[in-house]
């Protein structure tokens, strides 16, 4: 397997996974009955689908945009969740990732 290639299945997995979490966490926080915390998981809950959408991106193979859309969900998540969490480091690391992955290219591809 190329290392592009390794790079983005496991920029995916990370991004599914604590997109995941996140998702399971803002659907817990809209259960309070205050419109505050529905309106907070409700926006976490959008960032967390579009962090899986990026690393969806980033599997099929448009790496640049899907590390990008991550890499932006995983920062705003970190803004409304009010700290850095393990769920959104591994958002943050998959889009980072992506982003290395879409830069990645064999050594005898270097005039492209």
């Amino acid at each position: 397997m190329k290392t592009h290639k390794l790079l983005g299945v496991i920029a995916f997995v990370l991004s599914l996974i604590g997109g995941a979490i996140v998702a399971i966490g803002s659907l817990n926080r809209m259960m309070n009955f205050s419109l505050e915390s529905f309106f907070l998981g409700g926006l976490e809950l959008l960032f967390a689908l579009g962090a899986i959408f990026g690393g969806w991106l980033i599997y099929i193979g448009v790496r640049k945009m899907g590390g990008l859309i991550t890499l932006i969900a995983g920062i705003i998540i970190l803004a409304l969740a009010g700290g850095l969490s393990t769920y959104t480091a591994m958002i943050i690391l998959g889009g980072a990732l992506g982003l290395i992955a879409a830069q990645m290219k064999p050594w005898w591809a270097f005039w492209r």
